[in-house]
């Protein structure tokens, strides 16, 4: 037994900055000893038990429960173990994880899954803007792991992202795998506006509604036949609207041709 369940005593004054927090920081500690543990609480550290009901688990989990949307960068950096949040959750959610599974019940707010390398993250509700993209001041988004949305997603989503999958199983907001590199974003549901702006490479399987194709993007004829049933069924595993794909067609645009236009967005017919 090493795991914990930290229930939120009452919603904080301040924001809280939970990045200290992992299975493997409060591993083999006493109950004692996590109540002492110290996080943010704006600028001030305070006692995790001044702010959490602590109790013990019988697996090696970690565990929230209760409104913490105030809460930020849970699963900051996480390297393994499994995180679940019972409750919405602030900004910066898994931002940085390279391994591990964090499992978010309902909304999550700004940044997460930014920079992303490895692990698997899914949100049970929406999530907000920058999500799986580069924290600010950085050039790299995503570049690993899987992350699964089952909502919607905000402005911005993919944004420079290199390498991983991410999936939202609702719409996505406007500038959806903007200075994007590689890797895969699929959207079931509607698209914002300028879909793919300034795409260097990468592909976007569009599910759903059709979004408005860029000018700066091109039909292309070519065969992908067998590319798109590998991609197909590796987007089917995850279920609802994707489970349909192998049995579909695509139209196949090639973009953003302002950053190269080898990027691709896939409109499933």
């Amino acid at each position: 037994m090493s795991g914990w369940t930290l229930t939120l005593k009452q919603a904080p004054a301040l924001r809280l900055d939970l990045r200290a927090l992992s299975p493997a920081a409060l591993a083999g500690l006493s109950a004692d000893a996590v109540a002492k543990f110290g996080v943010w609480h704006g600028n001030e550290s305070v006692a995790l038990g001044e702010l959490f009901t602590i109790t013990a688990r019988t697996d090696d989990a970690l565990h929230f429960e209760g409104d913490l949307s105030r809460a930020d960068r849970i699963g900051w950096q996480l390297a393994a173990g499994r995180i679940h949040v019972d409750g919405p959750v602030g900004d910066y959610l898994g931002a940085g994880m390279s391994g591990g599974e964090i499992v978010a019940s309902r909304d999550a707010g700004l940044l997460a899954a930014c920079e992303m390398s490895g692990g698997r993250l899914e949100i049970g509700g929406n999530v907000g803007d920058h999500a799986a993209s580069a924290l600010p001041g950085s050039m790299d988004g995503m570049r690993g792991g899987t992350l699964l949305v089952r909502g919607s997603a905000g402005a911005r989503f993919g944004d420079r992202m290199r390498r991983g999958s991410a999936l939202v199983f609702g719409d996505a907001g406007d500038f959806l795998a903007s200075r994007m590199v590689a890797g895969t974003i699929a959207v079931a549901g509607r698209i914002g506006a300028h879909a793919g702006y300034g795409m260097r490479r990468g592909s976007v399987v569009c599910a759903g509604t059709a979004p408005a194709i860029p000018p700066t993007f091109v039909t292309n004829d070519a065969n992908i036949a067998v590319f798109w049933q590998l991609l197909a069924r590796d987007l089917a595993r995850h279920g609802g609207a994707f489970a349909s794909l192998p049995a579909r067609r695509v139209q196949r645009h090639l973009g953003d041709l302002a950053a190269g236009g080898k990027g691709e967005l896939l409109l499933c017919v």
